[in-house]
């Protein structure tokens, strides 16, 4: 912010004197960044539109790394979100060692120099210092991009001793995800959304990999590596193939250069949102790490939804009112199958029916083997299979996997984070209307309307639920079933975010 400031002083100095130096100055000032570069005392600091990296002349590594959307401006009121994959209470990010025979070669233990340069995409910083005793020079340079959230590295040794410091060694580079890409702990099933994961990407598609993951996964030119949570990555791609080590703690990636001896690496990060532009802005191939924990063909169900989602906004202007549109036409497209699924249901209501009055006089005359037995014979007698009931669950298999895909999409869509809806201040979280006095184990700190809303359209229509081909009591039956469903779906929706619970509720309302 220092250049903006600095241009609004130099155009008010000279608008009352000289009209075309002030103009001149006014176009100056607005070309330069947009935030300050400190090369004094022990820090650096780069901004961009998107990304903010301060930096230690102390080891030459990022001491702060903020990343920002849609712009750092406008997170800082408010307007946007921001993440700090490297904050105060976090090691330095990118530390570099050259291990091989003897003692590690400790490069955070240098004390650098720095200059800053301008290129048309990016702004750089470079890092120089000489190892002791002499012979060995270091260069670390990053590249930030200005309107994207790549950081591009790259570590250099020269002099005449260089060639011989890393026969036989090879660059370790720890990279860490930082506290605040960790989740807050969340009450109740919400838990399962809010995690974070090492993970690889490569062609092939996206692995995890475990904390206690003790032998070195091999990664080739052009893979991926790091941390990705549910709406933030930060991740690193070497230039060449390597390995990525056994971690030394659960937030910590350990990447090792191939080929002992080289004397340059070039790294490229990734630290930005889970959005879909922005990632195959950075590189095509990490759009795979949206919806990566499903099958192929289902996470393909979930990216066609997603740009139906995304449609539907800019169609009505608002993500909540493109939920509830999005309920209504998912419910459209499925009429098909909705319509084969009552018929089963109705053949299956007609069957119960058909075998009640024979089934509650074995139950009141027989007991053990033998009601067992005179059962099977009823069923044989009016030709119906034992497991007839199964196909009304076909009705609810066939659909379900466009739920799945629903409701995977709207979790991890990074589109709805921060975005209110009504009262809701958080779609991409419980809506949370009223605190409670006092934190409850499953359900956390607060009361949340939507499910409430969500069981209560679900009575409503179990209420109105009729079926020509069931017997009255049959009617109580299902009801008392459909009744401890909807009571398991309180359950498991009340701390989900508001944005699935209210695409559920908008179903129930259209069913």
């Amino acid at each position: 912010m220092a250049g903006l400031r600095g241009g609004r002083r130099s155009a008010a100095i000279g608008r009352p004197t000289r009209p075309l130096l002030g103009l001149l100055l006014l176009v100056c000032a607005t070309a330069l960044p947009a935030s300050a570069d400190d090369v004094g005392g022990d820090r650096v600091r780069l901004g961009t539109n998107r990304l903010d990296l301060v930096f230690s002349l102390d080891g030459a590594s990022p001491v702060a790394w903020r990343a920002c959307h849609p712009s750092c401006a406008q997170a800082d009121v408010g307007q946007g979100t921001s993440v700090r994959f490297t904050g105060p209470d976090d090691p330095p990010q990118a530390r570099l060692y050259l291990r091989g025979p003897g003692p590690p070669v400790d490069l955070q233990g240098l004390r650098f120099t720095a200059e800053l340069s301008e290129g048309a995409r990016a702004r750089m910083v470079t890092f120089r210092s000489d190892l002791p005793g002499g012979g060995v020079r270091v260069a670390r340079s990053f590249e930030v991009s200005r309107e994207g959230y790549e950081v591009v590295m790259t570590v250099r040794l020269s002099g005449e001793k260089a060639a011989a410091l890393t026969a036989g060694r090879r660059l370790e580079l720890e990279l860490g995800a930082g506290r605040g890409l960790l989740p807050v702990p969340a009450p109740g099933f919400s838990a399962m959304l809010d995690r974070v994961s090492r993970v690889v990407i490569a062609p092939g598609g996206v692995s995890a990999v475990g904390d206690d993951a003790r032998a070195p996964t091999s990664l080739g030119a052009g893979d991926w590596v790091g941390f990705r949570g549910r709406f933030w990555a930060v991740l690193l791609r070497p230039d060449d193939a390597g390995a990525l080590g056994p971690s030394p703690g659960a937030s910590a990636a350990l990447l090792t250069a191939d080929e002992p001896g080289r004397l340059s690496w070039r790294y490229t990060f990734y630290s930005g949102p889970l959005e879909r532009r922005a990632l195959t802005r950075a590189d095509p191939g990490l759009e795979r790490l949206l919806f990566s924990g499903l099958w192929s063909w289902l996470r393909a169900l979930s990216v066609a939804l997603l740009f139906l989602l995304q449609g539907l906004t800019a169609l009505l202007g608002h993500p909540g009112l493109a939920i509830v549109a999005l309920a209504v036409s998912v419910k459209l497209l499925l009429l098909p199958l909705t319509v084969v699924a009552e018929r089963w249901q109705e053949q299956v209501n007609a069957t119960q029916a058909r075998l009640e009055p024979g089934l509650d006089a074995i139950k009141a005359a027989h007991r053990g083997e033998e009601r067992a037995r005179r059962t099977m014979a009823l069923y044989r007698e009016e030709g119906v299979h034992t497991l007839y009931t199964l196909k009304s669950l076909l009705g609810v298999l066939i659909q379900l996997p466009v739920f799945i895909a629903v409701f995977d999409m709207l979790a991890e869509d990074f589109d709805l984070s921060r975005v209110g809806f009504l009262w809701i201040q958080d779609l991409a979280r419980p809506d949370e209307l009223l605190r409670l006095p006092v934190c409850l184990q499953f359900f956390g700190c607060y009361v949340n309307l939507l499910p409430f809303l969500m069981s209560g359209v679900s009575l409503a229509a179990l209420l109105r639920f009729r079926s020509s081909a069931l017997t009255p009591s049959l009617v109580r039956t299902q009801r008392r079933n459909l009744t401890g469903m909807t009571l398991l779906f309180f359950l498991l929706f009340y701390t989900f975010p508001a944005g699935m619970v209210l695409y559920w509720t908008s179903t129930n309302a259209v069913q």
